[in-house]
């Protein structure tokens, strides 16, 4: 809709990197502020952001070209070629398992309470898909199929949306960004509860990747084999946070 946000002294300001940036910056500050309570410093949550970042770029990008090989069997610079067109070469689900393994490891490397850590970034995490969505839905990628419903969307012709569908299709991607505000609600109101530490992530984490497997079958995707994987992903997410949620609520500490 609007690939390009600002235009500032002939600079391009794009949606979705403006919004993956709000992600970041605000789900850095969130962490700060609930990381405290655990004694855990600015520096080391700072530190931890930045290996965060890094992985989501990296293990979305890689998850990416695995999958789009052909893209990028005769031109392996392009695998590292971020500035070709953007940002759009990315698979949400490779940056955030890259980003889980490598945090959980600087977690234990540091001996931080990993449950409570766990729990302190699951609100950040849905709130930044809450934003990032909405730089999707501006950018016209990540969408959805066809429909018949009121609140369909009709993309332009210029966008990677309208150049697949010249009608109106699901947007996904506000799905997507009501469901990480949802979540990041819920979040909220299950840590009142006092649950035990990590409960709140398994928890979170199962219902996104119910929703996420759930809201796949309207997205539109380039092949199956992309739907399959995906699919995969989502559905082992789900039975992780569920076993995970089990385990850490039978614990007598953490």
């Amino acid at each position: 809709m609007h690939p390009v946000l600002i235009r500032i002294l002939g600079f391009n300001i794009y949606s979705y990197g403006f919004f993956l940036f709000i992600s970041f910056l605000i789900g850095i500050k969130l962490v700060e502020t609930r990381a405290q309570r655990f004694g855990v410093s600015s520096e080391t949550v700072n530190n931890l952001a930045l290996i965060v970042l890094g992985s989501v770029i990296v293990g979305a990008r890689l998850l990416y070209v695995v999958l789009h090989w052909d893209e990028f069997k005769n031109d392996l610079i392009g695998i590292i070629a971020f500035w070709r067109g953007g940002l759009g070469g990315l698979m949400f689900f490779g940056g955030f398992i890259l980003a889980l393994l490598s945090g959980i490891f600087y977690l234990r490397v540091k001996k931080l309470p990993l449950a409570k850590m766990l729990d302190a970034v699951t609100p950040a995490i849905v709130l930044g898909e809450g934003f990032t969505r909405i730089g999707c839905f501006l950018n016209g990628c990540c969408f959805g199929r066809p429909t018949n419903l009121p609140w369909g969307v009709e993309f332009p012709q210029h966008s990677p949306a309208g150049e697949v569908f010249c009608e109106k299709i699901h947007p996904t991607q506000l799905y997507s960004s009501l469901a990480g505000f949802i979540l990041f609600g819920l979040a909220l109101v299950l840590e009142r509860k006092k649950l035990k530490p990590g409960a709140l992530f398994g928890i979170i984490l199962s219902l996104y990747a119910l929703f996420r497997f759930l809201i796949d079958f309207i997205r539109y995707y380039e092949n199956l084999e992309n739907f399959i994987v995906n699919q995969i992903i989502a559905g082992s997410l789900f039975i992780i946070g569920i076993i995970y949620a089990i385990q850490v609520s039978k614990k007598t500490h953490s």
